[in-house]
């Protein structure tokens, strides 16, 4: 399965929690030009926010505080 797919069924499986994910990139931005952005009511009105040049990276920090903070989630 290659990234588009892999992100694409990520994106569904947050939705399918209730959660609302962005995935932006800025090349505007030298620096921190990726954005994660993940909010909705499973996060009590917070939200997980992450920005930088690694998206992969990214992504990992992302989910695992995710995985935390949201129970079953990606189960």
């Amino acid at each position: 399965m290659g990234w588009d797919e892999c992100l694409a069924e990520l994106l569904i499986q947050l939705g399918d929690h209730g959660l609302v994910a962005m995935v932006k990139m800025d090349g505007e931005r030298e620096r921190g030009r990726w954005t994660v952005l993940v909010s909705g009511s499973p996060l009590g009105g917070e939200l997980v926010r992450w920005d930088g040049d690694d998206l992969n990276a990214g992504l990992s920090r992302v989910l695992a505080e995710l995985q935390e903070r949201v129970p079953g989630l990606l189960d």
